[in-house]
Parts: structure tokens; sequence; C-alpha cells
């Protein structure tokens, strides 16, 4: 591999320096999107074969799969659940991501296959989800650095906060269908229905008591 680059930066330096920029972002963000900044010339240059060969090969070496969806303006890396096992996430950080999933699911789409809904909507959207449970609901401003996270990964765009509305634009974008695969919303309700989650406002009977001295 080492060879392919070296012969790379033979023939077009300048392309083998966009190259490793692509690499860099990948490793750092997981995912580029091209209504980002910076990321139109990243997708172009990924888009040439010969590149999308060269980035796919080193990242299997390191054991992930490169996926690239012009048709819905993002790339990525994705873990090979066969050799490694990518970051745990927080139970918050999955319900919400799989909340997300639901609401693009439900939406109408634009764009690169984009959702656009409201920070507000889709908070309200949450409460709903874990209302009725034991685990305690995120705050509106956890609630949105959460979705900031995401946006670091390409996964959504905040819009500008609108003063008067007291809200501001939230676009889910196709990204989420991979990241959050139509299999793990089943994981909502298993979620929900578990013991974490359920009130148990039944008091405890005499056999309990007993067993429990």
């Amino acid at each position: 591999m080492l060879v392919e680059f070296r012969n790379l930066e033979g023939r077009d330096p300048k392309l083998l320096q966009r190259v490793i920029q692509v690499i860099h972002h990948l490793l750092r963000h997981q995912f580029l999107h091209v209504e980002d900044r910076g990321s139109p010339g990243m997708m172009e240059t990924l888009l040439k074969p010969e590149i999308e060969r060269l980035v796919a090969s080193y990242f299997e070496v390191a054991g992930y799969r490169l996926a690239v969806r012009d048709s819905e303006g993002w790339a990525g890396i994705l873990p090979d659940t066969e050799v490694v096992t990518g970051p745990r996430m927080r139970m918050d950080e999955t319900l919400v991501l799989l909340l997300l999933r639901r609401l693009w699911g439900e939406g109408d789409l634009g764009k690169h296959g984009n959702m656009l809904t409201t920070l507000n909507e889709a908070y309200d959207a949450y409460q709903d989800m874990v209302g009725g449970t034991r685990r305690p609901a995120l705050g509106i401003v956890e609630f949105r650095n959460l979705l900031q996270s995401l946006e670091r990964r390409a996964i959504v765009r905040l819009g500008e906060y609108d003063d008067e509305a007291r809200d501001m634009h939230l676009t889910i974008r196709a990204l989420v269908d991979t990241v959050s695969g139509t299999q793990h919303l089943l994981h909502i309700e298993q979620l929900l229905s578990g013991p974490d989650f359920q009130d148990n406002d039944e008091e405890p009977s005499d056999e309990n008591e007993d067993n429990a001295e």
C-alpha cells in the first residue's frame, strides 16, 4: 500500500495531499457531507475510482469499510464488527440517534435524502419517547449538545438560532439510516420496555419483605 501512495506522489503530489486530507477528516470525524464547509472538494476527490480504491484499502487494513453514497452526498468509514469494536455509546446518545432515525423515516425527504424539522419538534418527540419511564429526560440544552456532537460527524445539521421563535432548523441526513439501520429501530421499544426504564409503583409484598430480611 505504501507503494501505491508513493506512486501517487510521483504522479500527482497535489492529489496525494487531497487524499491525505480526506483520510485525516474521516479518521477524525468518521463521515463527511457535501453540504458542509470544505467537504465538496473531498467528496470530489473520493469519487475518482482510483482514489476510492486506495482510500478503501487504507481503511480496510485498520478494520473499517469505506462507504461512498454520492446520491445522498456523504462518505464515511464503518467498522467491520468482526475485526474491530466501535466506541460504546451512552444510553442517551443511543436513544437520540434512534429517535432521529425514526423521525427521518417518517418525514418528507428532500435533496440528498435530507429531512427538515426543528430542534423543538425533535425535543418534543424525544420527551414523548421517554415519557412515563424512570429514565430522566435530558434537558433541552443537553439534547442540543448531543445533536451538536452528531453534527460534528455530519449526521445532522443545525441552523442558526432564531431568537424570536426560540428554535432552530434541524436537518436530519440520510446518513442516519446507515448509522442506525432499520433493524435497530426495534431497540427503542426494547430499551423503553426494559426494567431500567419502567416505572414500578407496586409496594413490596409481605413475602418479598420477608425474603429481604
